[in-house]
């Protein structure tokens, strides 16, 4: 069996910035209004939102380092499931990551920063201007092609273009948030924070927040691919979601300080007054820049680790084809026929995304009208999170400390809880954790190993 990888090449600072690069794109952006909006204006209720998201990943994160301080076996989640439950699990979650999860987050985020260039150049689209584009869609393509090329050939390229994403993101983000506490006024954070009568406005935030969250549990996929993953990705995993809340949080609050909170619940944009405010007439077109390296630095993340799930399972035995699959290039010491299923998997699913909003709103294609590609893998993940934590917490896995490890799991199994129980506040809610339920279960029909 071929393996991959004699050597680590990501570093502590590398694998910090892939998950930071990963996690920070254009949600927190253009999510913090909607937070504001959920919330009533009340920054004590998006604090708390956004302080239960970030318990909920860091806590994640001490209770993933407890696998990775055993291991750092193929395929990140992949490898920590089949250690605490065996094949079964690990295939189940490898098919759920592999054929629904990545490829759909690929085509979308990918479609995003499509959708944010054409802005940045004036030019029709959906996402600023409520425009159907045509032109969109290839452009999309030649976007997520340049970034399977990038990390299939160039992989310690596509590492330093995911710190360079970090920095300019973290910057960006640091930056509005100091300038909106000097531009704004503080007294509104006393003038807004009344304690929480009901959490329905809670949860309504957290399910936005969540999403500005998601990512995180990526970098597990390339636990081999790190240098002294036992060590580093231990120390990435914990400083990462550390890193990012803090920074969540000086962003919401200087913007929440900035402006009143009636003009925001009136439909005025913090963020463009605030850009406005500090670039004038160009302020627009600086945000849409930040939010490009933001995007792009969240697609070259996600395409990095998921063009080695398919390779995981197939060095496993567990898809067709998995000989071919499981083969590593020696030059480029990555595999190419997974790179190659992970980019197929991504055209269908960019297919779908075409036909639910093109198709279904412009050529009358009525079949996909309501498929909302994006919003299928986000609650499935949290379930299997959910599994693979109470694996510490049922002593399946041997850990060092484990009144402690059990503390981790039992904090995360709870936050990982509330955002999905905060899933049942949006619409269609029900719909969508069926078809992702139902996804994964088919995989089950492969029949791709007898003791699967």
């Amino acid at each position: 069996m071929e393996k991959m990888h004699k050597q680590g090449k990501f570093g502590l600072s590398t694998t910090i910035a892939m998950i930071i690069g990963i996690v920070i794109g254009s949600g927190i952006f253009f999510k913090t209004p909607e937070i504001i909006k959920a919330t009533n204006g009340n920054i004590l209720h998006g604090t708390i939102a956004f302080v239960l998201a970030a318990l909920s990943i860091i806590f994640g994160g001490l209770t993933i380092s407890q696998f990775t301080k055993k291991e750092n076996g193929i395929g990140g989640l992949i490898a920590y499931a089949e250690s605490a439950y065996g094949q079964k699990l690990a295939f189940y979650v490898g098919w759920f990551q592999t054929v629904i999860y990545y490829p759909s987050i690929t085509a979308v985020v990918g479609w995003v920063a499509a959708n944010y260039i054409f802005a940045l150049f004036g030019y029709p689209n959906l996402i600023t201007q409520g425009k159907f584009n045509i032109y969109i869609w290839p452009f999309t393509i030649v976007i997520i092609g340049f970034f399977f090329l990038l990390n299939i050939f160039k992989t310690r390229n596509a590492g330093i273009f995911q710190n360079i994403s970090m920095y300019s993101k973290i910057t960006a983000l640091i930056v509005f948030g100091i300038c909106g506490f000097l531009f704004g006024n503080p007294s509104y954070i006393a003038e807004s924070v009344t304690l929480p009568s009901n959490t329905t406005n809670i949860l309504v935030a957290l399910v936005a927040i969540a999403f500005a969250f998601d990512g995180w549990m990526i970098a597990p996929a390339i636990a081999h691919e790190i240098k002294n993953p036992k060590k580093n990705l231990t120390k990435a995993l914990i400083i990462a979601p550390t890193i990012i809340a803090g920074i969540y949080l000086l962003y919401y609050i200087g913007l929440s300080v900035f402006i009143p909170k009636e003009m925001v619940l009136s439909g005025v944009d913090p963020i463009g007054l605030l850009a406005d405010k500090l670039f004038g007439s160009i302020g627009i077109k600086i945000i849409y820049i930040f939010v490009i390296i933001s995007i792009l630095g969240t697609l070259n993340g996600i395409i990095l680790a998921f063009i080695r799930l398919p390779y995981a399972l197939a060095i496993r035995n567990m898809l067709p084809c998995s000989k071919a699959l499981s083969k590593v290039n020696d030059k480029y010491d990555t595999p190419i026929n997974s790179s190659l299923l992970a980019l197929t998997l991504t055209a269908v699913y960019l297919l779908l995304h075409f036909l639910s909003l093109d198709g279904a709103l412009v050529y009358q294609i009525s079949w996909f009208k309501g498929l909302e590609v994006d919003n299928l893998p986000i609650v499935a993940n949290f379930i299997f999170l959910i599994i693979v934590y109470w694996a510490i917490l049922s002593n399946k896995v041997h850990t060092e400390n484990p009144w402690k490890a059990k503390f981790y799991a039992l904090s995360a199994i709870i936050g990982a809880g509330i955002i999905i129980y905060a899933g049942f506040t949006k619409p269609g809610f029900n719909l969508y954790l069926t078809a992702s339920i139902l996804l994964t279960l088919a995989g089950r029909l492969t029949k791709l190993k007898k003791n699967v």
